[in-house]
Protein backbone atom coordinates (compact mmCIF):
# COMPACT_ATOMS: atom_id res chain seq x y z
CA UNK A 1 0.00 0.00 0.00
CA UNK A 2 1.46 3.34 -1.00
CA UNK A 3 0.88 5.33 2.18
CA UNK A 4 3.41 8.07 1.67
CA UNK A 5 4.22 8.33 -2.02
CA UNK A 6 2.18 9.54 -4.97
CA UNK A 7 0.73 6.91 -7.30
CA UNK A 8 1.08 7.76 -10.94
CA UNK A 9 -0.73 6.12 -13.84
CA UNK A 10 -0.13 2.42 -13.16
CA UNK A 11 -0.51 1.41 -16.80
CA UNK A 12 2.55 3.44 -17.77
CA UNK A 13 4.69 1.28 -15.51
CA UNK A 14 4.24 -1.63 -17.89
CA UNK A 15 1.93 -3.69 -15.68
CA UNK A 16 -1.21 -2.25 -14.08
CA UNK A 17 -1.12 -4.56 -11.08
CA UNK A 18 2.24 -3.11 -10.07
CA UNK A 19 0.57 0.22 -9.41
CA UNK A 20 3.88 2.03 -8.85
CA UNK A 21 3.22 1.47 -5.15
CA UNK A 22 6.01 2.54 -2.84
CA UNK A 23 6.73 2.01 0.83
CA UNK A 24 5.24 3.78 3.80
CA UNK A 25 6.89 6.69 5.47
CA UNK A 26 8.05 6.81 9.06
CA UNK A 27 5.65 6.87 11.96
CA UNK A 28 5.64 10.54 12.83
CA UNK A 29 3.15 12.81 14.52
CA UNK A 30 2.00 15.49 12.07
CA UNK A 31 3.68 18.80 12.87
CA UNK A 32 0.32 20.49 13.42
CA UNK A 33 -0.17 18.40 16.60
CA UNK A 34 3.31 18.69 18.13
CA UNK A 35 2.33 21.53 20.45
CA UNK A 36 -1.07 20.14 21.39
CA UNK A 37 -2.11 16.59 20.38
CA UNK A 38 -5.80 17.54 20.32
CA UNK A 39 -5.62 20.94 18.58
CA UNK A 40 -4.28 21.45 15.05
CA UNK A 41 -2.04 24.50 14.91
CA UNK A 42 -2.99 24.86 11.23
CA UNK A 43 -6.69 25.54 11.90
CA UNK A 44 -8.17 28.62 13.55
CA UNK A 45 -9.82 27.84 16.87
CA UNK A 46 -13.45 28.19 15.65
CA UNK A 47 -12.87 25.47 13.03
CA UNK A 48 -11.51 23.09 15.68
CA UNK A 49 -14.56 23.28 17.94
CA UNK A 50 -16.60 20.03 18.02
CA UNK A 51 -13.99 18.41 15.74
CA UNK A 52 -11.71 15.59 16.86
CA UNK A 53 -7.98 15.71 15.97
CA UNK A 54 -8.33 13.08 13.24
CA UNK A 55 -11.11 15.03 11.56
CA UNK A 56 -9.23 18.34 11.99
CA UNK A 57 -6.33 16.86 10.06
CA UNK A 58 -8.61 15.42 7.38
CA UNK A 59 -10.75 18.48 6.69
CA UNK A 60 -7.73 20.75 6.53
CA UNK A 61 -5.74 18.55 4.14
CA UNK A 62 -8.65 17.58 1.87
CA UNK A 63 -10.12 21.08 1.96
CA UNK A 64 -6.83 22.63 0.85
CA UNK A 65 -6.46 20.04 -1.93
CA UNK A 66 -10.02 20.75 -3.13
CA UNK A 67 -9.30 24.50 -3.16
CA UNK A 68 -6.21 24.01 -5.32
CA UNK A 69 -8.03 21.59 -7.62
CA UNK A 70 -10.94 24.00 -7.94
CA UNK A 71 -8.59 26.82 -8.93
CA UNK A 72 -6.76 24.64 -11.46
CA UNK A 73 -9.96 23.44 -13.14
CA UNK A 74 -12.02 26.63 -12.94
CA UNK A 75 -14.78 25.11 -10.84
CA UNK A 76 -17.61 27.35 -9.68
CA UNK A 77 -19.09 25.03 -7.06
CA UNK A 78 -18.02 22.16 -4.82
CA UNK A 79 -20.44 19.36 -3.94
CA UNK A 80 -19.63 17.52 -0.72
CA UNK A 81 -21.44 14.18 -0.89
CA UNK A 82 -22.11 12.29 2.34
CA UNK A 83 -21.24 15.43 4.29
CA UNK A 84 -22.37 14.21 7.74
CA UNK A 85 -22.19 17.04 10.27
CA UNK A 86 -20.67 19.33 7.66
CA UNK A 87 -17.17 19.79 9.09
CA UNK A 88 -15.45 19.61 5.69
CA UNK A 89 -18.11 21.76 4.00
CA UNK A 90 -17.80 24.44 6.69
CA UNK A 91 -14.04 24.63 6.34
CA UNK A 92 -14.21 24.79 2.54
CA UNK A 93 -16.90 27.48 2.49
CA UNK A 94 -16.23 29.63 5.55
CA UNK A 95 -12.51 28.93 5.77
CA UNK A 96 -11.43 28.76 2.12
CA UNK A 97 -14.13 30.83 0.43
CA UNK A 98 -15.53 28.10 -1.84
CA UNK A 99 -19.18 27.84 -2.91
CA UNK A 100 -20.28 24.52 -1.37
CA UNK A 101 -23.38 22.39 -1.56
CA UNK A 102 -23.57 19.57 1.01
CA UNK A 103 -25.60 16.44 0.39
CA UNK A 104 -26.43 14.16 3.34
CA UNK A 105 -29.17 11.54 3.60
CA UNK A 106 -29.63 11.81 7.37
CA UNK A 107 -31.96 14.65 8.38
CA UNK A 108 -30.64 14.67 11.95
CA UNK A 109 -27.07 15.20 10.76
CA UNK A 110 -28.14 17.97 8.39
CA UNK A 111 -29.96 19.79 11.18
CA UNK A 112 -26.89 19.58 13.39
CA UNK A 113 -24.69 20.79 10.53
CA UNK A 114 -26.88 23.86 10.10
CA UNK A 115 -26.67 24.64 13.82
CA UNK A 116 -22.89 24.31 13.73
CA UNK A 117 -22.78 26.63 10.71
CA UNK A 118 -24.50 29.37 12.69
CA UNK A 119 -22.29 28.79 15.70
CA UNK A 120 -19.18 29.08 13.56
CA UNK A 121 -20.42 32.24 11.85
CA UNK A 122 -20.99 33.89 15.22
CA UNK A 123 -17.53 32.85 16.41
CA UNK A 124 -15.88 34.21 13.23
CA UNK A 125 -17.75 37.51 13.51
CA UNK A 126 -16.59 37.93 17.12
CA UNK A 127 -13.03 37.07 16.16
CA UNK A 128 -13.13 39.56 13.29
CA UNK A 129 -14.08 42.35 15.66
CA UNK A 130 -11.33 41.44 18.13
CA UNK A 131 -8.61 40.58 15.61
CA UNK A 132 -9.46 42.24 12.26
CA UNK A 133 -6.04 41.43 10.79
CA UNK A 134 -6.34 37.71 11.53
CA UNK A 135 -9.81 36.99 10.18
CA UNK A 136 -10.45 37.58 6.51
CA UNK A 137 -13.05 40.28 5.89
CA UNK A 138 -15.78 40.15 3.28
CA UNK A 139 -19.03 38.25 2.68
CA UNK A 140 -19.23 34.73 4.01
CA UNK A 141 -21.26 31.98 2.39
CA UNK A 142 -22.29 29.06 4.59
CA UNK A 143 -22.64 25.65 2.94
CA UNK A 144 -26.00 24.96 1.34
CA UNK A 145 -27.21 21.79 3.06
CA UNK A 146 -29.62 19.41 1.34
CA UNK A 147 -31.15 16.22 2.72
CA UNK A 148 -30.48 13.89 -0.18
CA UNK A 149 -29.65 10.21 -0.57
CA UNK A 150 -27.43 9.49 -3.57
CA UNK A 151 -27.99 6.22 -5.41
CA UNK A 152 -24.93 4.30 -6.63
CA UNK A 153 -26.74 3.39 -9.88
CA UNK A 154 -28.94 6.39 -10.80
CA UNK A 155 -28.03 10.00 -11.46
CA UNK A 156 -28.94 12.47 -8.71
CA UNK A 157 -30.45 15.65 -10.16
CA UNK A 158 -29.98 17.59 -6.92
CA UNK A 159 -26.26 16.90 -7.02
CA UNK A 160 -26.02 18.61 -10.42
CA UNK A 161 -28.12 21.70 -9.67
CA UNK A 162 -26.09 24.91 -9.37
CA UNK A 163 -26.46 27.17 -6.37
CA UNK A 164 -28.37 30.37 -7.08
CA UNK A 165 -25.67 32.35 -5.28
CA UNK A 166 -22.97 31.11 -7.66
CA UNK A 167 -23.84 33.85 -10.15
CA UNK A 168 -22.90 31.59 -13.05
CA UNK A 169 -25.04 30.65 -16.03
CA UNK A 170 -23.72 27.11 -16.06
CA UNK A 171 -21.93 25.47 -13.18
CA UNK A 172 -18.60 23.69 -13.29
CA UNK A 173 -18.77 21.21 -10.45
CA UNK A 174 -16.13 19.54 -8.31
CA UNK A 175 -17.35 16.47 -6.44
CA UNK A 176 -15.75 15.43 -3.17
CA UNK A 177 -16.43 12.97 -0.40
CA UNK A 178 -14.45 12.45 2.79
CA UNK A 179 -14.58 8.72 3.54
CA UNK A 180 -17.76 8.35 1.54
CA UNK A 181 -19.07 4.97 2.65
CA UNK A 182 -19.17 1.92 0.38
CA UNK A 183 -21.19 2.52 -2.80
CA UNK A 184 -21.27 6.27 -2.22
CA UNK A 185 -17.68 6.62 -3.43
CA UNK A 186 -18.61 4.66 -6.55
CA UNK A 187 -21.58 6.98 -7.12
CA UNK A 188 -19.18 9.94 -7.19
CA UNK A 189 -17.10 8.26 -9.88
CA UNK A 190 -20.16 7.52 -12.02
CA UNK A 191 -21.47 11.07 -11.77
CA UNK A 192 -18.04 12.37 -12.74
CA UNK A 193 -17.94 10.13 -15.80
CA UNK A 194 -21.52 10.68 -16.96
CA UNK A 195 -22.14 14.38 -16.31
CA UNK A 196 -20.59 17.15 -18.38
CA UNK A 197 -21.15 19.62 -15.51
CA UNK A 198 -18.72 17.71 -13.31
CA UNK A 199 -15.15 18.60 -14.26
CA UNK A 200 -13.16 17.41 -11.23
CA UNK A 201 -13.26 14.79 -8.47
CA UNK A 202 -11.52 14.33 -5.11
CA UNK A 203 -12.75 11.16 -3.42
CA UNK A 204 -11.57 9.40 -0.26
CA UNK A 205 -13.31 6.04 0.12
CA UNK A 206 -13.89 3.68 3.02
CA UNK A 207 -16.15 0.81 4.19
CA UNK A 208 -15.19 -1.47 1.33
CA UNK A 209 -17.21 -4.33 2.84
CA UNK A 210 -20.38 -2.36 2.01
CA UNK A 211 -19.68 -2.35 -1.73
CA UNK A 212 -22.42 -3.94 -3.82
CA UNK A 213 -21.18 -7.11 -5.46
CA UNK A 214 -21.42 -7.17 -8.40
CA UNK A 215 -21.88 -3.57 -9.44
CA UNK A 216 -19.38 -1.53 -7.44
CA UNK A 217 -16.37 -3.82 -7.85
CA UNK A 218 -14.78 -4.39 -10.24
CA UNK A 219 -15.41 -1.21 -12.20
CA UNK A 220 -12.58 -1.40 -14.71
CA UNK A 221 -12.41 -3.80 -17.63
CA UNK A 222 -8.78 -4.51 -16.80
CA UNK A 223 -9.44 -5.77 -13.26
CA UNK A 224 -12.58 -7.61 -14.42
CA UNK A 225 -10.34 -9.54 -16.81
CA UNK A 226 -7.97 -10.71 -14.08
CA UNK A 227 -8.43 -14.35 -13.05
CA UNK A 228 -9.41 -14.55 -9.38
CA UNK A 229 -10.15 -10.85 -9.05
CA UNK A 230 -13.17 -11.51 -6.82
CA UNK A 231 -13.01 -10.05 -3.29
CA UNK A 232 -15.31 -11.76 -0.78
CA UNK A 233 -16.75 -9.89 2.18
CA UNK A 234 -14.05 -11.07 4.58
CA UNK A 235 -11.23 -9.60 2.50
CA UNK A 236 -13.05 -6.31 1.88
CA UNK A 237 -13.86 -5.97 5.57
CA UNK A 238 -10.26 -6.63 6.53
CA UNK A 239 -9.08 -3.87 4.20
CA UNK A 240 -10.84 -1.32 6.42
CA UNK A 241 -8.72 -2.01 9.50
CA UNK A 242 -5.84 0.22 10.57
CA UNK A 243 -2.45 -1.48 10.40
CA UNK A 244 -0.66 1.25 12.35
CA UNK A 245 -3.15 1.16 15.21
CA UNK A 246 -3.16 -2.62 15.41
CA UNK A 247 0.63 -2.87 15.34
CA UNK A 248 0.73 -0.61 18.40
CA UNK A 249 -1.87 -2.76 20.15
CA UNK A 250 0.22 -5.87 19.48
CA UNK A 251 3.36 -4.22 20.82
CA UNK A 252 1.57 -3.19 24.00
CA UNK A 253 -0.05 -6.64 24.31
CA UNK A 254 -2.96 -5.09 26.17
CA UNK A 255 -6.08 -6.88 27.34
CA UNK A 256 -8.10 -5.29 24.53
CA UNK A 257 -6.79 -7.94 22.12
CA UNK A 258 -9.22 -10.44 23.61
CA UNK A 259 -12.02 -8.62 21.77
CA UNK A 260 -11.26 -10.69 18.65
CA UNK A 261 -11.71 -13.94 20.54
CA UNK A 262 -14.90 -12.75 22.23
CA UNK A 263 -16.37 -11.58 18.93
CA UNK A 264 -15.55 -14.92 17.29
CA UNK A 265 -17.25 -16.74 20.17
CA UNK A 266 -20.30 -14.50 19.80
CA UNK A 267 -20.46 -15.35 16.10
CA UNK A 268 -20.57 -19.08 16.85
CA UNK A 269 -23.51 -18.53 19.21
CA UNK A 270 -25.34 -16.33 16.69
CA UNK A 271 -24.93 -18.90 13.92
CA UNK A 272 -26.17 -21.66 16.20
CA UNK A 273 -29.40 -19.90 17.21
CA UNK A 274 -30.00 -17.93 13.99
CA UNK A 275 -28.05 -19.43 11.05
CA UNK A 276 -29.42 -16.94 8.52
CA UNK A 277 -27.92 -14.00 10.46
CA UNK A 278 -24.36 -13.69 9.18
CA UNK A 279 -21.80 -11.10 10.32
CA UNK A 280 -24.27 -8.70 11.95
CA UNK A 281 -22.87 -5.36 12.94
CA UNK A 282 -22.12 -5.28 16.66
CA UNK A 283 -21.47 -1.76 17.87
CA UNK A 284 -18.49 -1.45 20.16
CA UNK A 285 -19.14 -2.96 23.57
CA UNK A 286 -17.36 -0.81 26.17
CA UNK A 287 -14.69 -2.11 28.55
CA UNK A 288 -14.57 -5.57 27.02
CA UNK A 289 -11.49 -6.48 29.03
CA UNK A 290 -13.53 -6.19 32.24
CA UNK A 291 -16.25 -8.60 31.06
CA UNK A 292 -16.51 -12.34 31.33
CA UNK A 293 -16.94 -13.99 27.96
CA UNK A 294 -20.54 -14.95 28.70
CA UNK A 295 -21.34 -11.34 29.66
CA UNK A 296 -19.91 -10.14 26.36
CA UNK A 297 -21.97 -12.71 24.44
CA UNK A 298 -25.15 -11.68 26.25
CA UNK A 299 -24.58 -8.00 25.44
CA UNK A 300 -23.74 -8.89 21.85
CA UNK A 301 -26.90 -10.96 21.42
CA UNK A 302 -29.00 -8.05 22.64
CA UNK A 303 -27.32 -5.65 20.22
CA UNK A 304 -28.16 -7.82 17.21
CA UNK A 305 -31.78 -8.28 18.28
CA UNK A 306 -31.55 -11.77 19.82
CA UNK A 307 -32.57 -12.92 23.29
CA UNK A 308 -29.68 -12.16 25.68
CA UNK A 309 -31.04 -14.76 28.13
CA UNK A 310 -30.54 -17.69 25.76
CA UNK A 311 -28.93 -20.66 27.53
CA UNK A 312 -25.20 -20.66 26.85
CA UNK A 313 -22.74 -23.55 26.80
CA UNK A 314 -20.24 -22.10 29.27
CA UNK A 315 -17.78 -24.97 28.82
CA UNK A 316 -17.68 -24.35 25.08
CA UNK A 317 -17.20 -20.61 25.61
CA UNK A 318 -14.33 -21.23 28.02
CA UNK A 319 -12.69 -23.57 25.50
CA UNK A 320 -13.00 -20.90 22.82
CA UNK A 321 -11.54 -18.26 25.13
CA UNK A 322 -8.52 -20.49 25.63
CA UNK A 323 -7.80 -20.07 21.90
CA UNK A 324 -7.26 -16.30 22.24
CA UNK A 325 -3.63 -16.30 21.11
CA UNK A 326 -4.45 -18.33 18.03
CA UNK A 327 -7.33 -16.00 17.15
CA UNK A 328 -5.04 -12.96 17.46
CA UNK A 329 -2.41 -14.66 15.29
CA UNK A 330 -5.02 -15.50 12.65
CA UNK A 331 -6.36 -11.95 12.66
CA UNK A 332 -2.84 -10.53 12.36
CA UNK A 333 -2.09 -12.71 9.34
CA UNK A 334 -5.37 -11.71 7.71
CA UNK A 335 -4.61 -8.05 8.38
CA UNK A 336 -1.35 -8.35 6.46
CA UNK A 337 -3.45 -8.76 3.31
CA UNK A 338 -5.39 -5.54 3.95
CA UNK A 339 -3.03 -3.19 2.04
CA UNK A 340 -3.07 -5.53 -0.97
CA UNK A 341 -6.88 -5.61 -1.04
CA UNK A 342 -7.23 -1.85 -0.68
CA UNK A 343 -4.63 -1.36 -3.40
CA UNK A 344 -6.65 -3.52 -5.79
CA UNK A 345 -9.91 -1.67 -5.06
CA UNK A 346 -8.37 1.78 -5.48
CA UNK A 347 -6.41 0.90 -8.60
CA UNK A 348 -9.59 -0.56 -10.08
CA UNK A 349 -11.26 2.83 -9.61
CA UNK A 350 -8.31 4.71 -11.09
CA UNK A 351 -8.19 2.40 -14.12
CA UNK A 352 -11.95 2.73 -14.59
CA UNK A 353 -11.60 6.50 -14.88
CA UNK A 354 -8.70 6.23 -17.30
CA UNK A 355 -10.57 3.70 -19.42
CA UNK A 356 -13.24 6.40 -19.84
CA UNK A 357 -10.58 8.76 -21.18
CA UNK A 358 -10.10 10.87 -18.05
CA UNK A 359 -7.01 11.77 -16.00
CA UNK A 360 -6.60 10.36 -12.50
CA UNK A 361 -4.06 9.92 -9.72
CA UNK A 362 -4.02 8.60 -6.16
CA UNK A 363 -2.39 10.96 -3.69
CA UNK A 364 -1.52 10.28 -0.02
CA UNK A 365 -2.73 13.38 1.81
CA UNK A 366 -3.41 12.16 5.36
CA UNK A 367 -1.02 10.82 7.95
CA UNK A 368 -1.80 7.07 8.10
CA UNK A 369 -1.30 7.12 11.86
CA UNK A 370 -4.22 9.52 12.16
CA UNK A 371 -6.28 8.44 9.16
CA UNK A 372 -5.55 4.95 7.76
CA UNK A 373 -7.72 5.49 4.66
CA UNK A 374 -5.30 8.19 3.60
CA UNK A 375 -5.41 8.15 -0.20
CA UNK A 376 -7.50 10.56 -2.25
CA UNK A 377 -8.50 9.68 -5.80
CA UNK A 378 -8.19 12.87 -7.86
CA UNK A 379 -9.60 13.04 -11.39
CA UNK A 380 -10.02 15.73 -14.05
CA UNK A 381 -11.37 15.84 -17.58
CA UNK A 382 -8.43 17.83 -18.91
CA UNK A 383 -4.78 16.96 -18.27
CA UNK A 384 -3.08 18.70 -15.35
CA UNK A 385 0.39 17.29 -15.97
CA UNK A 386 2.85 18.28 -13.26
CA UNK A 387 0.15 20.32 -11.51
CA UNK A 388 -0.95 17.09 -9.82
CA UNK A 389 2.16 17.35 -7.63
CA UNK A 390 0.97 20.73 -6.35
CA UNK A 391 -2.18 19.15 -4.92
CA UNK A 392 -0.43 16.90 -2.42
CA UNK A 393 2.02 19.52 -1.14
CA UNK A 394 1.40 21.09 2.26
CA UNK A 395 0.49 24.76 2.29
CA UNK A 396 2.98 26.93 4.15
Amino acid sequence: MARSARWTNPTTAGHPAAGNAQGRGGDQTPSEFLENPSQSSRLMAPFRKHVKPKKQHEIRRLGELVKKLSDLTGCTQVVDVGSGQGHLSRFMSLGLGLMVKSLEGNQRLVSRAQRLDQELLQALNKMEKRHPKVVQRGPRHSPHHVVQWVSPTALCEELLLPLETSGQGSARLLLTGLHACGDLSVALLRHFCCCSEVVALASVGCCYMKLSDPGSYPLSQWVAGLPGHELPYRLREGACHALEDYAERLQNAGPGLQTHCFRAALETVIRHVCPELRRPGVQGIPRVHELKIEEYVQQGLQRVGLDPQLPLDLAALRAQQAQENRVVAFFSLALMLAPLVETLILLDRLLYLEEQGFYAELLPIFSPELSPRNLVLVATKTPLGQAFSILENEDI
